[in-house]
């Protein structure tokens, strides 16, 4: 009984040592921003499944109305695309694209210090999320940007459209693919593109002129089914070992070469993961087939011909009945030049050293919307003033800090203004 009285007494103790202490002030004044309770917002809406997109298209509507934009909606393929536009004094002029996407991955709560979806936020004042890097708050860094240079007064020759596209993470097949091929796009006049950009957590801040090209590869094996008592010679699992052996041979001299490269080096290396296998229906039967899906990525100087031959060579290793296909194949991928024959390289580079930052180009080690825009012959940079933050984009505890996010609204004002009264040059967009 004593024992048990003590630990009842004890009880009240262990709840008050985990309960969270009060948020400081500043950070109480900082929730109160305007800019963090719409992010705070718009994080909270569970875009991972596609039928949840009606409810971001609605979030933007609101928005677009409240900040006095332009509002659009297209479907060229089934899935919303948001326009937002704040015409400028000369429509004429090519228009400039701030461009992000409204899905993200999926999240396992589970894993996850704070809900996914609840935007809750820290005494450091980290606010966490999925989309928090990836990439809802570039999106509402653009609107906070644009509402605050129309506060201001300050004149913009080009037009400027947010751009929020539905399906950046599974390929953009219902999204961007579709949209640049339709006359409301033309329309739209598109000089430059702005999207998407990584992290660091240094003070530097990175700028992507060229993605990696994403292949997304699913082998299926197949082999002699029967009774789980049965010893047959040619089944299926005996194909797919070839295969992941084969596949990891190729792998290995990858993974090695990047074990001395900085991490933001590796656009420039090719990458090889093996992330699916599915088979078996029951636990006494034989399964006939078995499934691999890969996540390629090229690397810039990877000749994409060579790989393709390479990948097919690995179904014919495996054996007789195994056939390969492709969720996703980007063959090509132009370059945006980094160099004073790109006049809005140029600017972005002065904007961001004048306000004091080191701006690094590289090459994104994943594949964004831009690929597509590039490849169009629209030049094209990911940019996000992510710096000072540990990279957890489609990781467990996503995040973005508050000060951080608040300095990128004030970069994206000086950067957007300068951008938008660019004059016109000619310029050739890809290398």
């Amino acid at each position: 009984m004593a024992y048990k009285l003590l630990l009842l007494s004890f009880v009240p103790f262990l709840t008050s040592t985990v309960m969270a202490s009060p948020l400081p002030n500043k950070l109480q004044e900082q929730l109160e921003n305007p800019a963090v309770v719409k992010f705070r917002e718009y994080l909270r809406i569970d875009t991972s499944p596609s039928e949840n997109l009606q409810e971001a298209v609605e979030f933007w509507r609101r928005q677009a109305a409240d900040s006095g934009l332009d509002f659009a909606v297209y479907s060229p393929a089934g899935k919303p695309i948001c326009v937002l536009t704040r015409v400028g004094a000369d429509p004429t002029l090519p228009s400039i694209m701030l461009n992000s996407h409204m899905d993200v991955v999926a999240a396992v709560p589970i894993a996850w210090t704070y809900p996914p979806y609840e935007a809750q936020v820290d005494n450091d004042g980290n606010i966490y999320g999925r989309g928090a890097q990836d990439t809802k708050d570039v999106a509402i860094q653009y609107l906070e940007a644009v509402r605050r240079i129309i506060a201001q007064n300050v004149t913009l020759q080009r037009t400027v459209h947010i751009t929020l596209m539905p399906d950046e993470e599974t390929g953009g097949f219902e999204g961007i693919r579709p949209f640049i091929k339709t006359p409301e796009f033309k329309a739209l006049n598109i000089g430059f593109a702005l999207d998407e950009g990584l992290a660091n957590p240094t003070d530097d801040l990175y700028a992507t002129y060229q993605d990696r090209r994403a292949w997304s590869i699913q082998i299926t094996v197949k082999g002699k089914s029967g009774h789980g008592s049965s010893m047959p010679a040619d089944i299926a699992i005996k194909k797919l070992q070839r295969l992941i052996n084969v596949m990891m041979r190729y792998r290995k001299p990858l993974e090695k070469a990047l074990i001395s490269v900085p991490s933001i080096r590796n656009g420039f290396y090719t990458t090889l993961n093996l992330n699916m296998i599915n088979g078996g229906m029951a636990p006494n039967i034989i399964p006939e087939t078995f499934t691999l899906v890969a996540d390629m990525r090229l690397s810039p100087e990877e000749n994409a011909t060579e790989i393709l031959s390479l990948v097919n060579s690995w179904g014919a290793f495996a054996g007789n009945g195994t056939t390969v296909d492709f969720l996703r194949r980007e063959m090509e991928s132009l370059a945006t030049p980094i160099d004073e024959t790109n006049p809005y390289w140029v600017t972005i580079n002065e904007t961001i050293t004048h306000m004091g930052y080191n701006l690094v180009p590289v090459v994104c080690p994943a594949t964004s919307d831009m690929l597509h825009i590039r490849n169009i012959g629209i030049p094209a940079i990911g940019f996000a003033p992510k710096r000072r933050t540990t990279s957890r984009a489609h990781d467990i505890d996503e995040y973005l800090n508050i000060d951080i996010f608040l300095e990128g609204i004030d970069i994206y004002v000086s950067l957007i203004t300068n951008l938008a009264n660019l004059p016109e040059k000619k310029m050739d967009c890809t290398e």
